[in-house]
């Protein structure tokens, strides 16, 4: 078992975002268990076209799955003497690894979730589709320049100690610190 040398787990948990889905997601919650409760219970007609219980029993369950979703969504991120391994669970199950020796060069930088990458989350940078972002929060983020051409993003909110262990990690690689 490698040494890991970095780990930084991380959620979406800013208030506005929690609003916004939470206002989203529970007024139609609500209205499905209205509409339900007034169709079959009380034998009322909701609406002029009425949604069939089996649609709304649908709809409520895939916003129940949606909300738990959104809170199970974290990004994972550690650096052991392999490389970097991720994870972005539930939209990526498995963990995955960049090897270090896939690694030209690094850095961390500032960046613009929404004008580079069009939000947070797994995304593309646009028009650019060797370039990806692995985000929940922050501008801050430590860029990686691969071997192949691809340019890979992952934000952090602890980019000192991220530096430290790309350091400490490459330096098996190489002596010198390629920037």
């Amino acid at each position: 078992m490698n040494k890991i040398l970095f780990k930084e787990e991380q959620q979406f948990r800013q208030w506005w975002w929690i609003v916004l889905i939470l206002g989203a997601t529970i007024p139609a919650m609500v209205m499905c268990i209205y509409a339900l409760y007034q169709q079959t219970v009380r034998g009322i007609q909701v609406g002029d076209s009425p949604a069939p219980n089996s649609v709304l029993i649908i709809v409520f369950v895939f916003l129940c799955v949606m909300l738990w979703g959104y809170y199970k969504l974290k990004l994972e991120v550690w650096i052991d003497q392999d490389g970097i391994h991720y994870r972005f669970f539930p939209l990526i199950f498995r963990n995955k690894l960049i090897a270090k020796e896939e690694i030209q060069r690094y850095e961390i930088r500032k960046y613009s979730p929404i004008i580079d990458y069009g939000g947070w989350g797994v995304r593309r940078g646009f028009g650019r589709k060797w370039q990806r972002a692995y985000n929940v929060s922050g501008n801050i983020g430590l860029q990686l320049y691969l071997t192949n051409g691809k340019k890979i993003l992952f934000g952090t909110q602890r980019s000192q100690a991220i530096l430290y262990a790309m350091d400490e990690m490459m330096k098996l690689k190489s002596e010198t610190r390629k920037y």
